[in-house]
């Protein structure tokens, strides 16, 4: 019998800011205790050819402000959480990043780190695990679908794999030696992970989870799978995934034969599954040793027509990386941490045809636009929650559908890598920021304090590592950046992938740029003179 299950909400962006952010910043500084004991696994065995992007996802570019890629991304975010780390524990921390690759990414996300010195990660500290693939069948009988006349052809099983891997490489064993506790899996194209981790683990380590889901609002019957409590005949419980197809079914079977259907809010009673999970290593651990990492397999053909023998392309036995909470005892505390959708799961997997068909039909597209727009959102929301007046967001016609965009922010994790530091550096200023329709603001370094900034144009600011930079107060107005509809020369070919799985392209008629690259205090006066004190 499903039902929906009780979880953990730390924050609203309705709510008031004084309201909603105590109760975050109080998991947040749980979290900040625990972060130096967790490690990082991402599943990345697919291409981008479902985008229209030939490289490995990881190579994506995250948003074209930064120009960063979707790799560089997260380990910006590892980079920044040992910093904070090693500044609560008082000594040097190096958090692991594991990522399980297929035979199809396994060269592009080795030659992708290589090319970049491992994105300042040591190269020590990331391990890549391959993943094999299996067997491809043809029909309802089963029959082996073949390559050739003896290869038989073969597909990835999913990302379930990736409990399997870590149990056989022997990492997470390691990990249980070096006194470990915590384990994040997320996946590889949607850059906001890691912006609530902090709180995430808070939440997880306050109230004991063996296992947490991230969620998000989500509407009825939503293409996103449903975090739902499954309840035996015989009283026993679990808290699960369940897929979106299966949830409708599932519910009508059981007695509520409209399904899955909105509340006066607008939305699910059920939350939104953004394939973001925490795990407590010492469970996880245990049961590995029990299981071996194996998971339940199911197979999801696509027929060819309504006799439902023959299928459109071969399918075959897969499994997913949530189901690892079905093999869990009822004993096993496993719970949700549900945030606003600001914060939600917003990836890059459709091509540009299909997010306007998807935009369209008032489905969410999942594609680079909407992708690239959640972003900018996301750090615009940060800000205004702490008290910075941000334009809201216009909406933009782009081939891939209509989007909203907003100011167009960029906060490198060195710089906000969680809410609280974020607030420490704006401290009481936050209320004297002005960022105006159409800005763009991207901000990296770690010790960056601005008193005042009225934005409308662009602005970039970068201090490196072993520098400080206090803005006394700043205005810019200036040209800024535009985002331009590709013409159709361009959208055939003449521009780079990148651009066309979005649709448009970036022009920068002018930019503010202040930047300190050498170690040492500088002070931007309110004249804007740049000196060093």
């Amino acid at each position: 019998m499903p039902s929906v299950p009780t979880g953990f909400q730390p924050f609203s962006a309705q709510e008031e800011a004084s309201t909603c952010l105590e109760q975050l910043l109080e998991y947040e500084d749980r979290g900040l205790e625990e972060l130096g004991d967790c490690c990082f696994v991402i599943p990345a065995g697919g291409l981008g050819e479902r985008l229209g992007f030939s490289g490995v996802k990881f190579a994506l570019t995250a948003d074209l402000t930064s120009g960063c890629c979707v790799l560089a991304v997260y380990a910006s975010y590892i980079k920044a959480f040992e910093a904070l780390a090693q500044a609560r524990r008082g000594k040097p921390c190096t958090l692991p990043l594991v990522i399980m690759a297929s035979s199809d990414t396994e060269t592009g996300i080795k030659e992708l780190l290589e090319r970049n010195n491992h994105f300042d990660l040591e190269p020590s500290q990331v391990s890549i695990l391959l993943q094999e693939k299996v067997a491809s069948l043809a029909d309802s009988n089963a029959t082996l679908a073949m390559e050739g006349p003896y290869q038989i052809a073969t597909k990835p099983h999913g990302h379930g794999d990736v409990h399997f891997l870590l149990h056989s490489s022997g990492l997470v064993a390691k990990w249980q030696a070096e006194g470990r506790k915590w384990v994040l899996f997320f996946q590889d194209t949607n850059t906001l992970y890691l912006m609530t981790f902090l709180c995430t683990l808070g939440v997880s380590a306050r109230h004991g989870l063996e296992v947490n889901f991230v969620a998000m609002p989500r509407c009825a019957k939503e293409a996103v799978g449903a975090i739902t409590q499954l309840r035996h005949s015989d009283g026993r419980s679990i808290v699960v995934n369940v897929e979106y197809n299966q949830l409708e079914p599932l519910l009508k079977a059981t007695g509520h034969p409209e399904g899955d259907v909105n509340g006066p809010d607008g939305l699910s009673p059920f939350p939104g599954n953004c394939n973001e999970l925490l795990f407590s290593l010492p469970e996880y651990a245990a049961e590995l040793q029990s299981s071996g990492g194996q998971l339940v397999e199911f197979i999801n053909p696509k027929y060819a027509d309504s006799s439902r023998t023959a299928f459109k392309s071969p399918t075959r036995l897969e499994c997913m990386m949530q189901d690892y909470a079905k093999v869990l005892g009822p004993q096993a505390r496993v719970s949700f941490t549900r945030y606003p959708l600001e914060f939600g799961y917003f990836p890059c997997k459709n091509d540009i045809a299909t997010a306007a068909r998807l935009a369209s039909e008032g489905t969410p597209p999942h594609g680079a636009a909407s992708s690239e727009a959640a972003v900018y959102h996301a750090f615009g929301t940060m800000l205004s929650l702490l008290g910075a007046k941000v334009a809201p967001a216009e909406l933009r016609q782009w081939r891939g559908g209509p989007q909203l965009m907003g100011p167009a922010v960029v906060l490198w994790p060195d710089f906000a890598p969680c809410f609280a530091e974020l607030r420490r550096k704006l401290g009481s200023s936050a209320s004297s920021w002005n960022l105006a329709p159409g800005c763009s603001l991207e901000i990296q370094g770690q010790d960056i304090r601005i008193d005042a900034l009225d934005l409308a144009g662009a602005l970039k600011i970068r201090v490196v590592s072993g520098a400080s930079l206090h803005i006394q107060g700043l205005r810019v107005q200036n040209k800024g950046h535009e985002f331009v509809a590709l013409s159709e020369a361009e959208q055939s070919g003449e521009a780079p992938e990148s651009l066309r799985i979005r649709g448009y392209r970036l022009v920068a008629h002018e930019t503010k740029v202040i930047e300190v690259l050498e170690p040492g205090a500088f002070v931007l006066d309110l004249d804007g003179e740049l000196k060093k004190v």
